[in-house]
């Protein structure tokens, strides 16, 4: 089969596939390609290049699968029309949530030390300081509690921070959650209740219509202006002039964003000129991350090629 990356620079994902899915042509191209280059592709891994009518017509399309979880991008019902699988590969069990926990608490962290200005003062030769925030004590609140959510709130227990959390259906009871302490986990109703306590608001919510722009200018109007929001989720979760608008009236402390609403973003956004550290939708990016999605994703790829349907198949119930 003919597999198609729909990006360039991803040669480490290209060679892990190639050497997972021997017998197969595994290529890159640019987002303006994917119709010339993948006009004969049987599966298009989206990466965030948004997939419509164009790209999900193509005459030989099977199966659209993600190297990740996010499934924001592609135009699921139109997939369906054209009998086009769409899978994806869940953060957890694979080390992808692990990492992009890991990025989540880096940015906290520079965040609380003021990282930059410690690099500043080390140009300019100044010793101890700047004085910084420890996380020790502090109040976390993690909006969406899925795979990623667990894993920060593992993370952050070791810090000896209060950590409260926010799920869309609320606790669960499983072994799983129960392992992990947290001292609140509430459904997506207590999301008012629960900002004004945080010092640091941790946002994993997947991308969908009921999360878009969720973290708006009442969201931000009830936070304490000492707080930060991080962001390992999708850019559109947070409305970006409201942050903007939070950021120029030091509503908020500042934001750590490892997404944008536009990837690469821009690096003269205005939103720079604020306390906003930034990296370049790295959450997932390591090597323990991108061998476990890299196995799974050719699982899948191998299970279509034998005409059965894809694991974590999204749209499964359009083909019954």
């Amino acid at each position: 089969m003919k597999i198609v990356l729909c990006r360039q620079g991803f040669n480490v994902i290209q060679n892990m596939l190639q050497s997972l899915l021997p017998d197969d042509e595994i290529v890159c191209c640019g987002p303006e390609e994917i119709s010339t280059v993948g006009h004969d592709a049987d599966v298009l891994i989206p990466a965030i290049t948004p997939l419509g009518v164009t790209e999900l017509s193509l005459p030989r399309l099977k199966l659209v699968q993600q190297f990740g979880a996010g499934l924001d991008a592609v135009d699921i019902p139109t997939a369906s029309k054209h009998s086009v699988y769409v899978a994806n590969v869940p953060a957890a069990g694979t080390g992808n949530a692990e990492s992009v926990a890991e990025v989540a608490v880096m940015l906290m962290l520079t965040l609380a030390r003021q990282f930059p200005k410690t690099q500043e003062n080390i140009r300019n030769g100044v010793v101890a300081g700047p004085t910084g925030l420890s996380l020790k004590g502090r109040t976390a609140l993690i909006v969406g509690y899925g795979g990623i959510g667990r894993e920060v709130a593992r993370r952050l227990s070791g810090f000896e921070m209060e950590v409260l959390a926010i799920s869309r259906s609320g606790p669960k009871n499983t072994k799983e959650e129960q392992a992990i302490p947290l001292a609140q986990h509430s459904s997506d109703e207590a999301l008012h209740q629960l900002l004004p306590r945080a010092d640091f608001v941790i946002l994993a919510p997947p991308l969908n219509d009921d999360t878009r722009g969720l973290i708006g200018v009442d969201e931000f109007s009830l936070m304490k202006p000492t707080s930060f929001v991080v962001n390992v989720a999708r850019g559109g979760v947070i409305d970006y002039g409201a942050l903007l608008d939070a950021l120029k009236s030091k509503q908020i402390a500042g934001a750590g964003l490892d997404v944008f609403w536009q990837e690469p973003v821009d690096p003269n956004d205005p939103i720079f000129e604020y306390n906003v550290i930034g990296t370049p939708h790295i959450g997932g990016a390591t090597d323990l991350s991108f061998k476990g999605i890299a196995n799974k994703v050719a699982e899948n790829i191998l299970r279509v090629g034998r005409a059965e349907t894809p694991l974590n198949c999204v749209n499964a119930s359009d083909f019954e």
